[in-house]
Order: structure tokens, then C-alpha cells, then sequence
């Protein structure tokens, strides 16, 4: 009973994550840099995005990131320079909940030291 109960949460949390990347897809912003950019003409043409006048945020990514980082990919810059720790909590995190759910769903009993004698 216990593992089907484990097997149908964890179906639903599926269903509900799904269902949540859709909502974002079908109903979030479509601009990039707030500029109105279409982001499937801009994958589809990446040579026509214009970023000779970024605003905010992304001016200082598009102007000051190859002195800064030294790296020539933005979103490497971005994820790896500039959140690095961050990332590092984040995937700490989803380990520590890992080992935490294999500890709680273990159906194992191990046998204590009075056990063997």
C-alpha cells in the first residue's frame, strides 16, 4: 500500500509539473529583453537580434561580460560567474533531498549490534 501511495505522489507531482511548464509556455511574456523579441524568430534567426541598444540587465551582459568573465558564452557567464554559489546551494539542496528520500523510503531493516550477538 505504502509504495503505491509513494508511486501515485509521485505520478502527480509529474502531472502537476507538466501542467505547469504548459501554463508558462502557452500563457508567459514572449519578449527577451523586454523589447517585444519574438524568441522563436530569434532562435530561428539568431543573426537578426539586434544588440546594439540593450536595456537594464542586459547591457551589462551584452557590453561588460567578456571583461568581467572572460567567458564568450552570456549564459554560461551568468549561471557559472555570477550565481555560481547559488547553483551550488540549488544542486546541494536536491542532493541532500535525495539521500533524505532514500533514508525515509528505505524498506530495509538493519539489524543492531544486541541483534547479532
Amino acid at each position: 500500500m505504502k509504495r503505491i501511495l509513494t508511486i501515485m505522489s509521485l505520478f502527480i507531482i509529474l502531472v502537476c509539473g507538466i501542467a505547469g511548464v504548459r501554463y508558462s509556455y502557452y500563457n508567459g511574456s514572449v519578449t527577451y529583453n523586454g523589447s517585444g523579441t519574438n524568441v522563436m524568430d530569434l532562435y530561428n534567426n539568431p543573426t537578426s537580434y539586434d544588440e546594439s541598444n540593450p536595456d537594464g540587465v542586459a547591457d551589462i551582459i551584452v557590453k561588460e561580460n567578456l571583461e568581467k568573465t572572460m567567458a564568450a558564452n552570456n549564459v554560461a557567464a551568468v549561471v557559472f560567474d555570477f550565481r555560481g554559489y547559488d547553483t551550488l546551494g540549488e544542486s546541494f539542496i536536491l542532493l541532500t533531498a535525495i539521500a533524505g528520500s532514500f533514508v525515509i523510503l528505505s524498506r530495509v531493516k538493519h539489524k543492531g549490534k544486541e541483534e547479532e550477538a
